[in-house]
């Protein structure tokens, strides 16, 4: 038989959006599309008009410290800046913890109300009532529950207003305004923890690419409170870099006094012995002897600078491996530090003159560059900003392994000074005993003086900067209050809500529709089955014969599509398309015997068939409907007839035919019933008396139509197929599933069967007859 359809991959690659469909999915689920709309829009909108205005202030810092050589000192101060300890401060100082409560639905803004309110840490959470008395005296109150509550503090509201009242871990001071008296302030204080979490939540900071300005952004729905805030977290900001840089300055500049004066005197003492040496031997060194000493002070020095250089980085790498080893290793705190000390290792000057190391330090600044403006602009979850980490830590990895061959080389030349000066020193203990004495004292007057100088030059530095420490930062703008709140734009948000809805919904329908595999139109059927479609049968109304029985009710409906004077209905016009399409289609040529079946039950197989067969019989050709459903035959109470004896009493007891031939109330129409249930039928369709019935049928009518049982339930549709003209294949649109009806073709793949083609039924109106609309004109 010929393949009528395609393989799976001509099967996707035929398929296709098809516009029209999904068009006509949202002219048919329209209602869905609003009900979604209005189910997204409706709480939105609700929840736009409940949110209170939300301010928004920024104060901008300066650094004059440069941040861009430093890659993790801009990092460093951000999470300085959005640490919990900074927040608990400014929660404190500025008694966040206080929320007032509305009254008579409208919240007053707390600096009406409060000059100064700030809490400790040991705040007692709960609701309180200030209450303002017309007498010039004022309650402070606690509530205990919803009925009862107690008085914590009373006095004259004077007092208040000069000093601050304190009770249960908070205290205020009362706003010099006039307030109408009597008054009542209620307010709450919650958890101050829970007060923290909530600051830092509405806390953002950004650090610009160079790292010398730093914004801070808070958000609060009191706009000179979060002014306020603003400049408070800033402010503590830089009193606390400045106590922290105060206090190291201060510390380091102290040591170094320290140490200055202790080797102050001891060069003191080491003058006053070479002094005394020299007068009591009169004795003194010559040009070759002050070589020798300074070849051993010069080796010293070199000894001195090299081992300054391997502590140095044996120190950073062994804060390197405590990171790695550490149980949160992975944790941001350990990933900032070795970057830091990354970052210290690659600019140390021993690597100068490395030109490999040159190279890794220029990369590694690029690379901090970028990866600071990825997450300036965007996060540190970008995926840009994940590969430059990644290759950071991969530069990382070079620069440690260069680190460490560079404290081998190091560690040899150690060894070979140090070689140098235990030759020097035995060249000098060669000297005579007064001369070897007096090499010595000079040898540690020079190192003394040399200590000295050094100790002197560090400790000027260290005056120095403390001096200038307190010009390191400094607030560059500070926070206003703000005119307007960041979400006024109700209306706008309102309106994308009610825009993202309908798109909800449109996405909603297209896709119902788009995981919808059943065939609805023409073109799903030419697509899906390669058959061709002999015509389309509207959706039929039942409900005008719901109170009839069966046998009455497909009478009344028979009567309605198909009626003796040639009713112009859409529907009936559709069945005689069908029938001029099966009777004069070129490619089926003359079709005088076809069967009708379906998919599934429901289809509307045997309606199907009853009504082509009305129309073919109105064309005066002698037409044999035959009820070839043997299981569920039901073409008996479609024409008010009985159902025995009928085509299986034939099969089965070998009656003369024209004992199972009834007239039907149609001119030219003949019924055959399926007769009495038997056991086998595939078997009797198949057998010799079937070949003996369907030549004396073809003697007798011009037209023989079998209905019989759906594709899924049996095979006798395809065994009464292979010996007549054609099958044609009832679809029912919306409810047979297109992948379902491709496995039922494949039961003729090879048998001598032929497809005349489809009828789609349950189409609407205007798919079955174009022209449908001139019959309501």
């Amino acid at each position: 038989m010929e393949q009528y359809f395609i393989d799976d991959d001509e099967h996707l690659n035929g398929e296709k959006l098809d516009v029209r469909r999904y068009y006509n999915a949202l002219l048919k689920r329209w209602w869905v599309v609003l009900v979604v709309a209005l189910v997204v829009t409706a709480p939105w909108l609700w929840y736009l008009s409940t949110q209170p205005p939300i301010y928004e202030a920024f104060a901008t810092i300066k650094f004059k410290n440069f941040a861009g050589n430093d890659p993790t000192l801009a990092l460093s101060r951000k999470m300085e800046l959005t640490s919990r300890s900074f927040a608990e401060r400014v929660v404190a100082q500025l008694g966040l913890s206080m929320i007032l409560l509305p009254q008579n639905d409208h919240i007053p803004h707390r600096n009406d109300i409060f000059a100064d309110f700030s809490t400790t840490r040991d705040q007692v959470p709960g609701q309180y009532v200030l209450r303002l008395n017309s007498n010039g005296t004022f309650e402070l109150r606690q509530k205990i529950d919803e009925h009862n509550d107690k008085i914590i503090k009373q006095g004259l509201i004077s007092e208040i207003r000069e000093q601050k009242c304190e009770v249960n871990g908070f205290s205020f001071t009362l706003a010099k305004t006039n307030f109408v008296l009597p008054l009542e302030i209620p307010f709450k204080i919650v958890a101050f923890r829970n007060a923290v979490k909530s600051f830092q939540g509405r806390t953002n900071v950004q650090v610009d690419k160079l790292g010398t300005l730093m914004t801070v952004t808070l958000t609060d729905t009191d706009p000179e409170l979060v002014a306020e805030m603003t400049n408070r977290l800033a402010q503590i900001f830089i009193e606390e870099s400045a106590n922290l840089k105060n206090q190291g300055v201060t510390g380091r500049r102290k040591i170094l006094e320290e140490q200055l004066e202790l080797i102050k005197k001891q060069l003191d003492d080491s003058d006053r012995d070479l002094k005394e040496f020299q007068e009591r031997y009169s004795t003194y060194l010559d040009t070759d002897q002050n070589k020798k000493i300074n070849d051993v002070m010069t080796f010293t020095r070199q000894r001195d600078d090299v081992q300054d250089v391997i502590n140095t980085l044996s120190g950073l790498l062994a804060k390197i491996d405590e990171t790695k080893n550490a149980a949160n290793g992975a944790s941001e705190n350990n990933e900032l530090t070795r970057r830091y000390i990354m970052s210290e290792i690659a600019r140390h000057s021993v690597f100068n003159d490395d030109a490999n190391m040159v190279i890794e330090r220029k990369r590694l600044e690029d690379l901090e560059t970028t990866w600071r403006d990825i997450t300036s602009r965007y996060s540190p979850e970008n995926v840009k900003a994940k590969e430059t980490l990644e290759e950071i830590k991969k530069l990382h990895g070079k620069i440690e392994i260069s680190a460490r061959k560079k404290i081998q080389i190091l560690e040899n030349q150690l060894a070979a000074i140090n070689q140098e000066i235990a030759r020097a020193e035995n060249r000098l203990r060669q000297l005579p005993t007064q001369q070897y004495q007096l090499s010595e004292l000079t040898r540690q007057n020079k190192v003394l003086e040399r200590q000295y100088l050094d100790l002197l030059a560090k400790t000027e530095d260290a005056r120095i900067s403390e001096a200038v420490s307190s010009e390191d930062i400094e607030i560059l703008d500070s926070a206003i209050v703000p005119d307007f709140p960041t979400n006024r734009d109700k209306q706008q948000k309102g309106l994308f809500g009610g825009v993202f809805g309908l798109m909800l919904g449109i996405g909603v329908v297209l896709l119902v529709e788009f995981l919808d595999k059943t065939i609805k139109s023409v073109d799903d059927i030419k697509r899906n089955l390669k058959l061709s479609v002999l015509g389309t049968i509207p959706q039929i109304n039942f409900a005008d014969a719901y109170d009839f029985q069966d046998s009455e009710k497909i009478k009344q409906i028979d009567q309605q599509l198909v009626t003796h004077d040639y009713s112009p209905t859409p529907v009936g016009e559709a069945y005689r398309s069908l029938r001029t399409n099966l009777l004069f289609s070129k490619e089926n040529g003359r079709v005088r015997s076809l069967v009708i079946t379906s998919n599934e039950p429901g289809d509307g197989k045997s309606f199907t068939a009853a009504n082509l067969a009305i129309t073919l019989a109105q064309l005066k050709s002698k037409t044999v409907l035959i009820d070839g459903d043997l299981r569920r035959g039901v073409l008996h109470n479609t024409f008010g007839m009985p159902k025995e004896p009928g085509f299986s009493n034939y099969l089965t007891s070998g009656l003369p035919l024209n004992t199972v031939l009834r007239e039907t109330h149609i001119p030219n129409l003949t019924l055959i019933t399926c007769g009495s249930l038997i056991p086998n039928p595939s078997e009797l369709l198949g057998s010799h008396q079937m070949q003996r019935f369907l030549d004396d049928i073809r003697r007798k009518f011009e037209i023989v139509i079998f209905d019989t049982p759906p594709l899924n339930a049996a095979t006798d549709a395809v065994v009464v197929g292979t010996q007549v003209d054609g099958t044609v294949i009832v679809i029912r649109a919306g409810k047979t599933h297109r992948e379902l009806a491709r496995q039922k073709l494949e039961l003729y793949s090879n048998v001598p069967a032929k497809i005349l083609g489809t009828i789609l039924n349950g189409t609407t109106e205007d798919m079955a007859h174009p022209g449908y609309s001139y019959y309501h004109y």
